[in-house]
């Protein structure tokens, strides 16, 4: 007969980072969730960005249970880099301060850790929802039938960059923790489109296995960063800005293709924007730099058609997006 071993040796470890700032609202909701997980996490970080409401104080309430870290603000990129280095566990799993996860996500997550090991990530599927308080799923979506799928590198970067909702942020992705060591001390950057940033850095190092249940609840708030489009487009175009040298050095040509193209999707987005904003002159820059970066043909021919369409009387030419997201 076999000695009795702790439960937690039996598997992997888990590490919960969440980036607090100024989250009175939601912190508590957020915190419940993890600590109510069915596999409870070896650890869990909350790292105080700098808040002036009542963060700090909610907080302090779940200590011991919590290991709670501090800084001045410095955005939420920083406050990821020092979590994820402070982390040990095997696999780190994020979650947002307004975000709320299924009582079986880590359960989930781990099950597929442990089933394809060499994955840089995995995600489950998500829900959006208003408001403030818990979140209550109607029916359980750990009973739901669903296909574990693993997406290849270059499907992946395609994906991502072209219809991102599954991927849309990490409150329901994990990632081990041996591919941020590989990516060094500052694994995220930028105040917004960190999540961006990161998924290409690390979609050419390998598969990304995904699990479309929606174990996940994002919440969708009225004055978040993500709400402004107009500063979320210009940190994207930042974002690839920052990753070319990375993608110049890839071998794969198919890689640094759908990267390139990537990117002059990224500038005409980020340019029809500033024309909703009524900035033609910033529009028409991006735009001319779109064609440097991808002079696939049908990549170029986009940015000519905008381009030229934003010299037109401004009746002729079409609705611009809003500079900020509708709920």
């Amino acid at each position: 007969m076999f000695p009795k071993r702790d439960r937690r040796a039996l598997r992997a470890s888990i590490s919960v980072v969440i980036p607090a700032y100024n989250c009175e609202l939601t912190i508590k909701e957020t915190l419940d969730s993890v600590l109510r997980q069915t596999v409870p996490p070896d650890e869990v970080l909350v790292l105080n960005d700098g808040s002036t409401d009542r963060t700090a104080p909610i907080l302090d309430s779940y200590t011991p249970g919590i290991t709670v870290l501090s800084q001045r603000n410095a955005g939420v990129a920083s406050a990821l880099n020092v979590l994820c280095n402070h982390a040990q566990g095997d696999l780190i799993a994020r979650l947002d301060s307004d975000d709320i996860w299924h009582a079986r996500y880590l359960e989930v997550q781990l099950r597929m850790f442990e089933e394809h090991p060499g994955a840089v990530a995995y995600f489950t599927g998500h829900l959006n929802f208003v408001g403030y308080g818990d979140y209550k799923w109607k029916s359980d979506p750990y009973e739901q039938s669903a296909e574990i799928q693993v997406i290849a590198p270059l499907q992946f970067l395609k994906s991502y960059n072209s219809a991102p909702g599954p991927f849309m942020c990490m409150s329901h992705c994990c990632v081990p923790k041996s591919v941020f060591a590989s990516l060094g001390d500052q694994p995220f950057k930028l105040r917004m489109a960190e999540d961006l940033y990161f998924f290409n850095l690390v979609a050419p190092s390998g598969s990304i296995i995904f699990l479309p249940k929606p174990m996940t609840a994002y919440r969708v708030r009225e004055g978040s960063l993500s709400s402004d489009r107009l500063l979320l487009t210009q940190a994207e175009v930042r974002a690839f800005e920052l990753l070319t040298e990375h993608y110049e050095s890839i071998s794969d040509p198919g890689l640094r293709r759908v990267f390139r193209e990537s990117f002059a999707t990224k500038r005409r987005v980020h340019a029809k924007v500033l024309l909703g904003a009524g900035q033609a002159r910033l529009a028409r820059a991006q735009l001319v730099r779109s064609i440097s970066n991808s002079l696939d043909a049908l990549s170029l021919a986009k940015s000519l058609r905008l381009l030229l369409l934003s010299y037109l009387p401004s009746s002729l030419q079409p609705r611009w997006p809003s500079s900020q997201r509708e709920l």
